[in-house]
Protein backbone atom coordinates (compact mmCIF):
# COMPACT_ATOMS: atom_id res chain seq x y z
CA UNK A 1 0.00 0.00 0.00
CA UNK A 2 1.31 3.68 -0.78
CA UNK A 3 0.74 6.02 2.53
CA UNK A 4 1.74 9.16 3.51
CA UNK A 5 2.91 8.02 6.78
CA UNK A 6 4.41 4.43 7.95
CA UNK A 7 3.06 3.41 10.39
CA UNK A 8 5.52 1.15 12.03
CA UNK A 9 5.13 0.80 15.91
CA UNK A 10 8.47 1.96 17.20
CA UNK A 11 10.13 0.71 21.09
CA UNK A 12 10.63 4.06 22.06
CA UNK A 13 9.47 5.05 25.84
CA UNK A 14 6.03 5.91 25.64
CA UNK A 15 4.29 9.52 27.03
CA UNK A 16 4.01 9.10 30.10
CA UNK A 17 1.06 11.23 31.98
CA UNK A 18 2.26 15.04 33.18
CA UNK A 19 -1.46 16.80 32.90
CA UNK A 20 -0.28 19.07 29.91
CA UNK A 21 -3.55 19.14 28.44
CA UNK A 22 -3.96 19.93 24.14
CA UNK A 23 -4.16 23.62 25.22
CA UNK A 24 -0.79 23.86 26.87
CA UNK A 25 1.65 25.65 23.97
CA UNK A 26 4.15 23.71 23.13
CA UNK A 27 6.22 25.88 20.59
CA UNK A 28 6.29 29.66 19.68
CA UNK A 29 6.73 30.50 15.56
CA UNK A 30 7.48 34.41 14.66
CA UNK A 31 4.89 35.12 17.89
CA UNK A 32 2.50 32.50 17.13
CA UNK A 33 1.48 29.66 19.60
CA UNK A 34 1.57 25.86 18.59
CA UNK A 35 -0.32 23.50 21.05
CA UNK A 36 -0.59 20.33 21.86
CA UNK A 37 -3.63 20.21 20.83
CA UNK A 38 -2.54 21.49 17.40
CA UNK A 39 -0.39 18.54 17.04
CA UNK A 40 -2.85 16.46 18.29
CA UNK A 41 -5.19 17.55 15.41
CA UNK A 42 -2.83 16.02 12.70
CA UNK A 43 -2.47 12.34 14.02
CA UNK A 44 -5.88 10.12 13.48
CA UNK A 45 -6.09 8.83 17.47
CA UNK A 46 -6.85 5.09 17.00
CA UNK A 47 -6.13 4.14 20.81
CA UNK A 48 -2.55 3.58 20.64
CA UNK A 49 0.22 6.39 22.61
CA UNK A 50 2.63 8.62 20.74
CA UNK A 51 6.22 8.66 22.08
CA UNK A 52 7.92 11.56 22.56
CA UNK A 53 9.83 11.39 19.65
CA UNK A 54 6.74 10.77 17.26
CA UNK A 55 4.93 13.98 19.07
CA UNK A 56 8.12 15.73 18.50
CA UNK A 57 8.75 14.82 14.68
CA UNK A 58 4.69 15.91 13.91
CA UNK A 59 5.59 19.45 16.21
CA UNK A 60 8.83 19.61 13.55
CA UNK A 61 6.17 19.70 10.46
CA UNK A 62 4.10 21.83 12.12
CA UNK A 63 6.51 24.78 12.91
CA UNK A 64 7.72 23.98 9.34
CA UNK A 65 4.58 24.72 7.46
CA UNK A 66 3.56 27.72 9.50
CA UNK A 67 7.04 29.17 8.19
CA UNK A 68 6.86 27.89 4.80
CA UNK A 69 3.39 29.44 4.65
CA UNK A 70 3.88 32.53 6.25
CA UNK A 71 7.28 33.17 4.11
CA UNK A 72 5.60 32.46 0.64
CA UNK A 73 3.04 34.86 1.19
CA UNK A 74 5.52 37.37 2.83
CA UNK A 75 8.07 37.27 -0.03
CA UNK A 76 6.41 36.17 -3.15
CA UNK A 77 2.80 37.14 -2.21
CA UNK A 78 1.92 32.91 -2.64
CA UNK A 79 -1.31 32.08 -0.74
CA UNK A 80 -4.05 29.81 -1.73
CA UNK A 81 -7.83 29.33 -1.22
CA UNK A 82 -9.43 26.92 0.64
CA UNK A 83 -11.23 25.39 -2.08
CA UNK A 84 -7.67 25.34 -3.64
CA UNK A 85 -6.67 23.93 -0.83
CA UNK A 86 -8.80 21.04 -0.55
CA UNK A 87 -8.39 20.78 -4.45
CA UNK A 88 -5.40 19.54 -4.49
CA UNK A 89 -6.20 16.85 -1.71
CA UNK A 90 -8.64 15.15 -3.20
CA UNK A 91 -6.11 15.14 -6.13
CA UNK A 92 -3.58 13.87 -3.79
CA UNK A 93 -6.16 11.20 -2.63
CA UNK A 94 -6.67 9.83 -5.80
CA UNK A 95 -3.38 9.23 -6.59
CA UNK A 96 -2.03 8.17 -3.85
CA UNK A 97 -5.10 5.90 -1.68
CA UNK A 98 -5.83 2.20 -3.49
CA UNK A 99 -8.71 1.85 -5.81
CA UNK A 100 -11.74 1.61 -3.64
CA UNK A 101 -10.21 2.69 -0.63
CA UNK A 102 -12.74 5.69 1.29
CA UNK A 103 -11.19 8.58 2.33
CA UNK A 104 -11.52 7.65 6.18
CA UNK A 105 -9.71 4.18 5.34
CA UNK A 106 -7.16 6.18 3.71
CA UNK A 107 -6.12 8.57 6.82
CA UNK A 108 -6.87 6.14 9.11
CA UNK A 109 -4.15 3.04 7.41
CA UNK A 110 -1.43 6.33 7.37
CA UNK A 111 -2.25 7.04 10.82
CA UNK A 112 -3.05 10.83 9.95
CA UNK A 113 -6.36 12.94 9.51
CA UNK A 114 -7.64 15.14 6.99
CA UNK A 115 -6.09 18.07 8.66
CA UNK A 116 -2.83 16.70 8.03
CA UNK A 117 -3.61 16.00 4.50
CA UNK A 118 -4.72 19.70 3.80
CA UNK A 119 -1.82 20.90 5.26
CA UNK A 120 0.05 18.72 2.54
CA UNK A 121 -1.83 19.99 -0.07
CA UNK A 122 -1.13 23.11 0.74
CA UNK A 123 2.92 22.80 0.94
CA UNK A 124 2.46 20.60 -2.12
CA UNK A 125 1.28 23.84 -4.02
CA UNK A 126 3.44 26.36 -2.39
CA UNK A 127 6.44 24.00 -3.97
CA UNK A 128 5.04 24.33 -7.41
CA UNK A 129 4.41 28.30 -6.80
CA UNK A 130 7.70 28.51 -5.55
CA UNK A 131 9.48 26.68 -8.38
CA UNK A 132 7.68 28.46 -11.04
CA UNK A 133 9.58 31.67 -9.48
CA UNK A 134 12.47 30.48 -9.52
CA UNK A 135 12.23 29.33 -12.83
CA UNK A 136 11.72 32.74 -14.67
CA UNK A 137 15.05 33.74 -11.86
CA UNK A 138 16.81 31.19 -12.95
CA UNK A 139 20.06 32.15 -15.10
CA UNK A 140 20.31 30.73 -18.93
CA UNK A 141 22.68 27.72 -18.66
CA UNK A 142 26.13 28.93 -20.43
CA UNK A 143 27.38 26.70 -23.42
CA UNK A 144 29.84 24.95 -21.30
CA UNK A 145 27.09 23.79 -19.13
CA UNK A 146 25.05 22.75 -21.86
CA UNK A 147 27.85 20.49 -23.34
CA UNK A 148 28.74 19.31 -19.74
CA UNK A 149 25.38 18.31 -19.88
CA UNK A 150 25.45 16.14 -23.32
CA UNK A 151 28.46 14.77 -22.41
CA UNK A 152 26.71 13.21 -19.44
CA UNK A 153 23.64 12.17 -21.10
CA UNK A 154 25.86 10.70 -23.82
CA UNK A 155 27.70 8.77 -20.91
CA UNK A 156 24.82 7.32 -19.24
CA UNK A 157 23.45 5.82 -22.67
CA UNK A 158 26.91 4.31 -23.06
CA UNK A 159 26.94 0.63 -22.85
CA UNK A 160 30.66 -0.57 -21.79
CA UNK A 161 32.36 -3.79 -21.49
CA UNK A 162 35.42 -3.91 -19.07
CA UNK A 163 37.86 -5.55 -17.48
CA UNK A 164 40.02 -4.30 -14.70
CA UNK A 165 43.25 -5.23 -12.38
CA UNK A 166 43.11 -3.50 -8.83
CA UNK A 167 46.14 -3.39 -7.00
CA UNK A 168 46.96 -0.91 -4.16
CA UNK A 169 50.02 0.44 -5.43
CA UNK A 170 51.62 2.48 -8.42
CA UNK A 171 54.37 0.60 -8.13
CA UNK A 172 52.43 -2.36 -8.13
CA UNK A 173 50.25 -1.30 -11.45
CA UNK A 174 54.01 -0.75 -13.27
CA UNK A 175 54.56 -4.51 -12.65
CA UNK A 176 51.45 -5.50 -13.88
CA UNK A 177 52.09 -3.56 -17.44
CA UNK A 178 55.66 -5.05 -17.52
CA UNK A 179 54.05 -8.73 -16.77
CA UNK A 180 50.98 -7.93 -19.99
CA UNK A 181 53.93 -6.65 -22.07
CA UNK A 182 56.26 -9.94 -21.29
CA UNK A 183 53.21 -11.69 -22.95
CA UNK A 184 51.29 -12.59 -19.66
CA UNK A 185 47.18 -13.09 -20.36
CA UNK A 186 45.22 -10.11 -18.82
CA UNK A 187 42.66 -12.50 -17.06
CA UNK A 188 45.18 -14.56 -15.35
CA UNK A 189 46.95 -11.59 -13.77
CA UNK A 190 43.30 -10.43 -12.60
CA UNK A 191 42.94 -13.66 -10.95
CA UNK A 192 46.21 -13.96 -9.81
CA UNK A 193 46.75 -10.22 -8.61
CA UNK A 194 43.85 -8.10 -8.18
CA UNK A 195 42.44 -6.97 -5.08
CA UNK A 196 38.80 -6.62 -6.03
CA UNK A 197 37.83 -10.50 -5.31
CA UNK A 198 34.52 -10.55 -7.56
CA UNK A 199 36.20 -9.34 -10.34
CA UNK A 200 39.32 -11.32 -9.83
CA UNK A 201 37.44 -14.43 -10.16
CA UNK A 202 36.10 -13.85 -12.99
CA UNK A 203 39.31 -12.67 -14.83
CA UNK A 204 38.66 -8.82 -14.02
CA UNK A 205 36.05 -9.00 -15.92
CA UNK A 206 33.00 -6.49 -14.91
CA UNK A 207 30.44 -6.80 -17.04
CA UNK A 208 28.86 -4.22 -19.04
CA UNK A 209 27.44 -1.31 -18.01
CA UNK A 210 27.22 2.80 -18.27
CA UNK A 211 30.23 4.16 -17.42
CA UNK A 212 28.58 6.41 -15.02
CA UNK A 213 27.69 3.13 -13.05
CA UNK A 214 31.81 3.79 -11.56
CA UNK A 215 33.13 6.52 -10.02
CA UNK A 216 34.26 9.62 -12.01
CA UNK A 217 38.14 8.70 -12.67
CA UNK A 218 37.30 5.18 -13.45
CA UNK A 219 34.25 6.18 -16.09
CA UNK A 220 36.24 8.77 -17.60
CA UNK A 221 38.94 6.10 -18.58
CA UNK A 222 36.75 3.26 -20.15
CA UNK A 223 35.13 6.15 -22.23
CA UNK A 224 38.37 6.93 -24.06
CA UNK A 225 40.54 3.58 -23.90
CA UNK A 226 40.99 1.98 -26.93
CA UNK A 227 38.83 -1.20 -27.93
CA UNK A 228 40.55 -4.65 -27.02
CA UNK A 229 43.77 -3.05 -25.76
CA UNK A 230 45.10 -2.66 -22.11
CA UNK A 231 44.48 1.49 -20.92
CA UNK A 232 48.19 2.63 -21.25
CA UNK A 233 48.52 4.34 -17.70
CA UNK A 234 46.93 3.35 -14.41
CA UNK A 235 43.82 4.96 -13.32
CA UNK A 236 43.80 5.83 -9.28
CA UNK A 237 40.26 6.03 -7.54
CA UNK A 238 39.60 5.68 -4.25
CA UNK A 239 40.05 1.78 -4.15
CA UNK A 240 43.80 1.69 -5.73
CA UNK A 241 45.06 1.84 -9.02
CA UNK A 242 43.04 0.21 -11.97
CA UNK A 243 44.54 -1.38 -15.16
CA UNK A 244 42.04 -1.66 -17.25
CA UNK A 245 41.14 -3.52 -20.75
CA UNK A 246 37.69 -2.23 -22.75
CA UNK A 247 36.57 -5.12 -25.11
CA UNK A 248 33.48 -3.81 -25.94
CA UNK A 249 31.89 0.07 -25.86
CA UNK A 250 28.51 0.88 -28.14
CA UNK A 251 27.91 4.73 -27.82
CA UNK A 252 24.52 6.22 -28.46
CA UNK A 253 23.94 8.06 -31.95
CA UNK A 254 23.53 11.89 -32.08
CA UNK A 255 19.41 10.92 -32.86
CA UNK A 256 19.27 9.17 -29.55
CA UNK A 257 20.94 12.06 -27.31
CA UNK A 258 18.72 14.66 -26.26
CA UNK A 259 17.85 18.00 -27.78
CA UNK A 260 19.45 21.53 -26.80
CA UNK A 261 16.37 22.12 -25.34
CA UNK A 262 15.66 19.51 -22.87
CA UNK A 263 19.42 19.67 -21.50
CA UNK A 264 18.70 23.28 -20.74
CA UNK A 265 15.18 22.68 -19.41
CA UNK A 266 17.06 19.83 -17.37
CA UNK A 267 19.93 22.15 -16.07
CA UNK A 268 17.57 24.20 -15.06
CA UNK A 269 15.66 21.83 -12.93
CA UNK A 270 18.51 20.84 -11.00
CA UNK A 271 19.48 24.39 -10.58
CA UNK A 272 15.88 25.45 -9.43
CA UNK A 273 15.35 22.04 -7.21
CA UNK A 274 18.70 23.11 -5.02
CA UNK A 275 17.39 27.00 -4.81
CA UNK A 276 14.16 25.76 -3.72
CA UNK A 277 16.09 23.36 -1.04
CA UNK A 278 18.10 26.34 0.15
CA UNK A 279 15.18 28.82 0.11
CA UNK A 280 13.32 26.05 2.69
CA UNK A 281 16.05 25.83 4.71
CA UNK A 282 17.32 29.59 4.89
CA UNK A 283 13.49 30.46 5.35
CA UNK A 284 13.16 28.00 8.42
CA UNK A 285 16.75 28.74 9.84
CA UNK A 286 15.98 32.40 9.91
CA UNK A 287 12.47 32.17 11.69
CA UNK A 288 12.36 32.88 15.05
CA UNK A 289 11.20 29.72 16.93
CA UNK A 290 10.99 28.44 19.93
CA UNK A 291 9.82 24.91 21.63
CA UNK A 292 9.08 24.48 25.58
CA UNK A 293 11.61 22.36 27.05
CA UNK A 294 9.25 19.79 27.94
CA UNK A 295 8.60 18.43 24.43
CA UNK A 296 12.07 19.08 23.35
CA UNK A 297 14.78 21.64 21.71
CA UNK A 298 14.38 23.42 18.11
CA UNK A 299 17.09 22.44 15.59
CA UNK A 300 17.33 25.02 12.59
CA UNK A 301 19.45 23.26 9.99
CA UNK A 302 18.50 20.75 9.31
CA UNK A 303 14.82 21.33 10.80
CA UNK A 304 13.88 19.27 13.19
CA UNK A 305 12.79 19.07 16.87
CA UNK A 306 15.07 17.17 19.36
CA UNK A 307 12.52 14.79 21.72
CA UNK A 308 13.46 15.83 25.52
CA UNK A 309 16.35 13.34 26.97
CA UNK A 310 14.78 12.94 30.42
CA UNK A 311 12.35 10.61 30.19
CA UNK A 312 10.06 11.93 33.61
CA UNK A 313 9.24 14.92 30.99
CA UNK A 314 6.59 13.59 29.09
CA UNK A 315 3.07 14.72 27.78
CA UNK A 316 -0.02 12.72 27.24
CA UNK A 317 -1.01 12.47 23.78
CA UNK A 318 -2.94 9.37 22.74
CA UNK A 319 -3.02 8.13 19.23
CA UNK A 320 -1.22 6.40 16.52
CA UNK A 321 2.27 5.64 16.25
CA UNK A 322 3.21 7.36 13.29
CA UNK A 323 6.94 7.66 11.73
CA UNK A 324 8.35 9.30 8.94
CA UNK A 325 6.86 9.95 5.61
CA UNK A 326 7.01 7.84 2.64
Amino acid sequence: MKKLVSLVVLGAVVLAACGSGSNAVAATVEGQDVTVGDVESLIDTAGATLTKEQFAQFLAYQIQWLVIADVAESEYDIDFTDEEISTEADRIFEEVGEEGQSREDFLAANGVTEEFLQNIAQQGLIDIAIREVLKEEAAEPTAEEIDAAREEAAASLTNVCASHILVATEAEADDVFTRLEEGEEFGALASELSTDTGSGAAEGALGCTAPNAYVVPFAEAIMVAPIGEVYDQAVQTEFGFHVILVTEREEPAEADLPADEELVDAIKDEAILADLEEWFLSSVEAADVTVVEEYGTWQARPPTVVPPVDETTSTTISGTTPTTTE
